[in-house]
């Protein structure tokens, strides 16, 4: 399996995981969950405020969100080796790591 990777890093925090901790972690759960194929992924990693507003606009709810998943699904006849995206709120997963 080779993983196309578009990592967004979309705020100014120390500390974060480098590209390569991101594709080590995507790859282990693909090959996890039985995923054999190429894959292209994005993650994006921001602040609270692009958090929430996109858990507001497509999930309805108030506030930020540790983790937000957006699948593709290739229409009827179409191959994509796309997966979707995943967005993450670092500042809410930072919190959620100290609380556990």
């Amino acid at each position: 399996m080779t993983l196309e990777l578009d990592l967004q890093i979309a705020l100014d925090m120390p500390g974060l995981p480098d590209e390569s901790e991101f594709r080590r972690w995507a790859e282990a759960a693909l090959a996890g969950a039985g995923y054999r194929r190429d894959a292209e992924l994005t993650v994006r990693v921001v602040n609270e405020a692009e958090s929430t507003a996109l858990n507001e606009t497509y999930r309805h709810k108030q506030g930020p969100t540790n983790v937000l998943s957006f699948p593709f699904e290739a229409p009827p006849g179409v191959e994509s080796a796309l997966l979707g995206d995943v967005v993450i709120c670092a500042s809410v997963v930072l919190r959620e790591a100290f609380s556990q």
